[in-house]
């Protein structure tokens, strides 16, 4: 076991407001080859394991453990890294489950590494902002992720993906799949976000306008997302929400054998760390600014309204 020992400290206290950054519980710098196998971590200061610009990275069975109102225990933050796997983990953390990253801003525009190669199978996230995360720091672009066989449980949110203006046109996501995933007690299974408004410059109306601003080098890409096979039980906020910008939809969103039930008591919430959106209770599936939409075999109950809400959408396909 690895300890950090933070809730005997002040680590997790006033932790905007500190003078020097909190520490992780392990850190690895230019590491190739290193596995984790049948330990547990817990109580970290911040993230946990953070694995940074590192190759071939294995995490199997071990577990990661905070209180689930302990800030920024996230339990896995991969960076820039290639060819991380996690199998048979179980998280219960304060923030993201898995939270994939490749620079914020300047770091990945000036070393553009991505984050590639990036398999999750056979875990479980119990208490979690969401269970497996892209971004935001993500500005090295993403790509050749799959996750499968999971169990997200008690979680804000599912999957997520979450950026903004400013990421940059290297942050270029692609290729992700989602695969026989089941959630159960998740506020709102499936979230992209391309408005995320966390630190001071995400309160900017730069990040914030609606209106369709100039693609130029600070505009990030979001291309193509499926989702399949899926078990969705007691939701609340939203079936799936996803919220691409104007001058740059999300590319496409696939959506395949997935059913969806919603908790007959939901409480209402926002789906999407965005500024000026209303609180939802049971929405479907919200697409706003997405270039393709397909959704084949798809069930929904106890949703509030229709099934399927599209706006500025290009092209809706339903079987």
């Amino acid at each position: 076991m690895v300890d950090g020992n933070a809730q005997n400290s002040t680590w997790w206290v006033d932790v905007k407001t500190r003078p020097i950054g909190r520490p992780k519980l392990v850190f690895l710098n230019h590491c190739e080859n290193v596995t984790f196998h049948g330990i547990l971590g817990k109580n970290s200061p911040s993230w946990h394991f953070h694995p940074f610009f590192s190759k071939e990275i294995n995490f199997y069975d071990i577990a990661v453990e905070a209180p689930k109102d302990s800030p920024n225990t996230d339990g896995t933050d991969p960076e820039s890294c290639d060819g991380v796997r996690y199998i048979g983990v179980r998280f219960s953390v304060g923030d993201d489950a898995i939270a994939i990253k490749s620079g914020k801003m300047y770091m990945g525009a000036r070393y553009k590494t991505p984050a590639i190669r990036h398999l999750i199978r056979n875990c479980l996230m119990e208490y979690a902002h969401g269970a497996v995360v892209l971004g935001s720091e993500m500005s090295g672009g993403i790509r050749e992720l799959s996750v499968s066989q999971c169990l997200f449980s008690h979680t804000d949110r599912g999957m997520r993906i979450k950026t903004r203006r400013g990421r940059g046109s290297t942050c270029v996501v692609d290729g992700v799949e989602f695969s026989n995933i089941r959630m159960d007690n998740v506020m709102c299974p499936l979230v992209i976000n391309m408005y995320y408004f966390c630190d001071p410059d995400g309160k900017t109306e730069y990040v914030w306008s609606k209106e369709k601003l100039p693609v130029d080098e600070r505009t990030p890409y979001l291309g193509s997302f499926t989702f399949r096979d899926m078990e969705c039980t007691d939701c609340e906020w939203a079936a799936g929400y996803f919220y691409g910008l104007p001058e740059m939809p999300v590319g496409s969103v696939t959506i395949e054998n997935v059913r969806f039930t919603f908790k007959p008591d939901a409480s209402s919430g926002h789906p999407a760390m965005m500024s000026y959106i209303d609180e939802e209770c049971k929405r479907g599936l919200y697409f706003n600014c997405v270039r393709k939409v397909h959704v084949k075999n798809v069930t929904m109950e106890g949703q509030a309204g229709d099934e399927i809400i599209a706006i500025n959408v290009e092209e809706v396909s339903r079987q």
